[in-house]
């Protein structure tokens, strides 16, 4: 069975009262087949592992081998290589962008009558407002345009600030870490939602791409007495604080009563880093690689009310399936 003919066999059978759903889609940065609790136990990502134990568990999920490709996969369901974006994440100031022709995702989604609302990394483009996340369809976003920047300081690897609000530049987050401010985010636009009107929302953390930054707090209490490996205590410190940041969004939405009627879907972009202290084991190479410890990704689908949980999926799944 394709994975559409089984999200519409699964959220179908559940949809006879119930209104269209919000849908809460979640892309975390880099992250390796065993960068969660639940493929190696000295990673602490309590929230994550719980979500994807009460739901459907894809175990032959695949992207790209890196950023740009997955996103561009992600946001239009067409192959990248179709589109000449195969082969690495935009770089730099160059003045290029997934193909303006390309219907995105939130363009869809709002022609259904949700509003559209992204935080995060984007990586599609952005030297031209109609290539921006604003101008692809989203009504707001919180967030950075290029692959990568500091998590404090916001400043990209092409010397620039890169943290904006909508089109303009988040100044004021200067020295804040990026998961907290893209948690806080996340969260003030589910207080502020009116629920009566569907809502998309697409969360691509920074983490745990690198720099391997972190608040101290997170490594001396989560990883340092369990991980020999300095940078791989970091990237663990990088992982529990981005999961901590989805048990308080998780909170949120139980709180605000979004759990009775939300999809989330959760995924990484491609494989982990391994020259940076990723794991993909037992998988065979890592980012950037065409191996599947660069391809194959950890992915899950939980809904509170849509779904029955606690059971898994093997069908392959790419990320133009989404």
């Amino acid at each position: 069975m394709q994975l559409q003919a089984f999200l519409v066999f699964m959220v179908s059978s559940s949809l006879t009262t119930a209104s269209i759903p919000h849908i809460l889609l979640i892309v975390v940065d880099d992250l390796g087949y065993s960068d969660v609790g639940w493929k190696d136990p000295e990673m602490y990502t309590p929230n994550i592992d719980r979500l994807r134990a009460n739901g459907v568990e894809l175990t032959n999920a695949y992207a790209g081998p890196s950023c740009t490709p997955s996103r561009t996969a992600f946001m239009t369901g067409i192959y990248p290589y179709r589109m000449g974006i195969q082969d690495d994440g935009f770089r730099g100031i160059m003045n290029i962008s997934v193909p303006l022709d390309k219907k995105m995702l939130p363009q869809s989604m709002k022609e259904l009558g949700y509003a559209t609302h992204m935080v995060g990394k984007w990586h599609l483009g952005f030297c031209r407002p109609e290539m921006t996340p604003i101008g692809r369809g989203f009504d707001t976003f919180y967030g950075m345009y290029h692959g990568a920047s500091d998590h404090f300081y916001h400043n990209s690897s092409w010397n620039g600030y890169d943290l904006s609000f909508n089109n303009t530049p988040a100044w004021s987050a200067n020295g804040t870490y990026s998961t907290y401010l893209h948690t806080q985010r996340t969260i003030d636009i589910l207080q502020t939602h009116n629920l009566s009107q569907p809502l998309f929302l697409y969360l691509a953390y920074q983490a745990i791409h690198e720099p391997l930054q972190v608040p101290e707090h997170y490594v001396n209490t989560f990883c340092s007495h369990v991980i020999t490996s300095e940078d791989r205590k970091t990237r663990c410190g990088i992982a529990a604080a981005m999961d901590e940041g989805i048990g308080n969004i998780t909170r949120e939405l139980e709180d605000r009563g979004y759990m009775d009627n939300l999809l989330i879907v959760f995924t990484s972009d491609n494989g982990g880093p391994v020259n940076v202290a990723s794991s993909n084991w037992p998988l065979r190479g890592g980012k950037k690689t065409l191996w599947e410890g660069g391809t194959k990704v950890l992915s899950f689908l939980y809904s509170k009310t849509l779904l029955n949980g606690n059971t898994s999926y093997s069908g392959i799944v790419h990320a133009v399936d989404w």
